[in-house]
């Protein structure tokens, strides 16, 4: 392993016989965190520990190395410091009194990792290709992304973000979530330094923890961010769901569009009123702000419930919104609940039209100022507060926010996409400036659709289906079969091989065997199974590989 000794610890980077690596300036001589594994241990004889990129109750995560495949990777080690204790500078030991919920807990992040695992195909989740137990403990292996965090991008971006830069960020990560949901698996620390950004601009989602780190009064203590964390995850006897995450992720765009997150949950059960300066709220579309009003209810059984309503909330179009809001019963007061306009508008001539369209405006300008002076339930915003601070406190207020926009007669038929090949609509895209689509985060399997095809879209097309202009279609694209045959890999090196395997949907471990016939460092085979077995996208598969011949000498040693 004496090529790896002059990797950086902390970008994997060649040191180049220096001191201080010349691509991140991390220092040689800086040492491994307290109660950490040590720098270089190696772990499966492959995965090489650097630096501590964070810890949580939970457990540690390391920038590593993988010296089969030759890549940084992230390792995450399961490692709750209040239930075990390092009893070697690698191997952990349970406390006294902790080894049943040690136990517990070990055997959650292993189950909870392999769910992770089975959702390769997300774009807006990191890999997880690699799960073992070493050490009395478990790791697991991820694609290590170059990225930065949701925080420090709105920082860098001048402390906020517009809403259609935003709206390309979070609609596949919010589309990832609803299918991670859809298969009972809970995030629950959803924050702005768990959402990264690749160099690619897009939006991941990290930092996935067991459930027992993300709720008050269970068995570790519990990892909880202040303004994300939703107000059941303080309380260990409310039950905790999507709602939490829809709670948090909105949090997360109410921050990106502000520069500023919502009040802690404990405050905000105290006064649950959301703060705008009006400068800001000018610059978010009011269907916008309608969504995270909802998203951010104190109350889950109030608060937007799932991803899908959340999408279709955010995703509104004004005509969508006016008849939404008026199946809630807005006040008679807000005109666009009392104008059927589709029903009158071959009716009337063009230059009314344009009439109602500046009186429209007005009652939006009206309607917003009164919202500048005036907090939920018709009460006075605190003195407290700056002049040009606005409150979001209720369903009803964003209801009536959006109610009064008017009709926006730049409409187009929804287009079609349903069967066309994903990679050819998203190149043609660019220069398409009446729609946009989404990043192909939500994926199915499908035993009758391509792979690369689209199988459904959001909005629907459809005889009459209209959109606005420039809307995002949110399209679903084909995964394929999710039962696959395994690839042929013998003969070939185990880079080639594990490549070959995970095109393929499977995740590859290897063992070596002695072979007469197989060159040292060639793939001999599977075990247990062989090519064009049919197994499940995402299974696990043991790859062996020949250690060349077994030398007679060695023979007579092992006798």
């Amino acid at each position: 392993m004496a090529e790896f000794d002059q990797l950086c610890m902390n970008c994997m980077a060649p040191m180049n016989g220096k001191s201080v690596c010349p691509v991140c300036g991390h220092s040689a001589e800086e040492p491994q965190s307290v109660n950490a594994l040590p720098y270089r241990t190696l772990l499966q004889n492959r995965y090489m520990v650097g630096k501590v990129k964070s810890c949580n109750s939970e457990g540690i995560t390391y920038i590593g190395y993988d010296t089969i495949l030759r890549t940084p990777i992230e390792l995450r080690e399961f490692f709750p410091a209040t239930l075990c204790s390092r009893v070697s500078p690698v191997e952990l030991r349970a406390n006294n009194g902790s080894e049943v919920t040690y136990d517990e807990c070990l055997s959650s992040f292993l189950s909870f990792s392999r769910e992770i695992a089975h959702f390769r195909q997300l774009p807006a989740v990191p890999q997880l290709y690699d799960i073992f137990e070493e050490n009395n403990t478990a790791y697991t292996v991820a694609e290590r992304v170059e990225s930065i965090t949701l925080r420090y991008f709105v920082e860098r971006s001048g402390g906020t973000v517009a809403w259609n830069a935003a709206r390309q960020l979070f609609m596949p990560v919010l589309s990832a979530l609803s299918t991670l949901h859809s298969a009972g698996i809970n995030h629950l620390g959803i924050s702005p330094e768990t959402l990264i950004i690749g160099k690619d601009g897009r939006m991941k989602l990290s930092g996935f923890s067991i459930p027992a780190a993300r709720v008050a009064g269970r068995e570790i203590p519990a990892d909880l961010y202040p303004g994300c964390a939703a107000p059941e995850q303080y309380d260990g006897n409310q039950s905790v769901g999507e709602a939490a995450d829809v709670y948090a992720f909105t949090a997360c765009l109410f921050f990106a569009l502000t520069g500023i997150l919502p009040q802690a949950a404990p405050k905000r059960l105290e006064d649950p009123r959301l703060l705008l300066p009006s400068t800001l709220l000018r610059s978010i579309p009011p269907h916008v702000v309608g969504a995270m009003a909802n998203g951010l209810q104190v109350s889950a059984q109030r608060r937007t419930g799932t991803f899908e309503k959340l999408r279709a909330e955010l995703s509104a179009s004004p005509t969508v919104t006016i008849e939404t809001a008026s199946l809630h019963a807005v006040p008679p007061t807000y005109p666009a609940q009392s104008s059927p306009q589709d029903d009158k508008k071959g009716s009337m001539p063009p230059f009314m039209w344009g009439l109602i369209s500046c009186v429209c405006c007005l009652i939006v300008l009206a309607v917003v100022g009164v919202i500048w002076l005036s907090a939920s339930n018709g009460t006075q915003v605190v003195s407290s507060e700056p002049e040009d601070v606005s409150s979001l406190s209720s369903q009803e207020e964003s209801s009536q926010l959006s109610s009064v926009l008017s009709e926006d007669p730049n409409m187009i038929d929804v287009p079609n996409l349903v069967g066309s090949k994903y990679e050819e609509v998203a190149s043609q895209i660019e220069s398409n400036e009446n729609y946009q689509i989404l990043s192909a985060a939500n994926k199915q399997f499908s035993d009758t659709v391509p792979e690369g095809y689209i199988i459904s879209q959001t909005p629907e097309a459809g005889e009459g289906a209209k959109m606005k202009k420039g809307t995002a279609i949110v399209v679903v694209v084909s995964q394929g079969p999710a039962i696959r045959a395994l690839p042929e890999v013998a003969g070939l090196d185990l880079v080639a091989a594990s490549t070959a395997v995970t095109d393929a949907g499977f995740i590859p471990t290897k063992i070596e065997e002695y072979s007469d016939t197989v060159p040292k460092g060639l793939v001999i085979g599977y075990q247990n199974v062989k090519p064009g077995d049919t197994m499940a996208y995402g299974s696990q598969v043991v790859l062996i590989v020949s250690k060349g011949k077994e030398l007679p000498y060695m023979a007579s040693a092992g006798e």
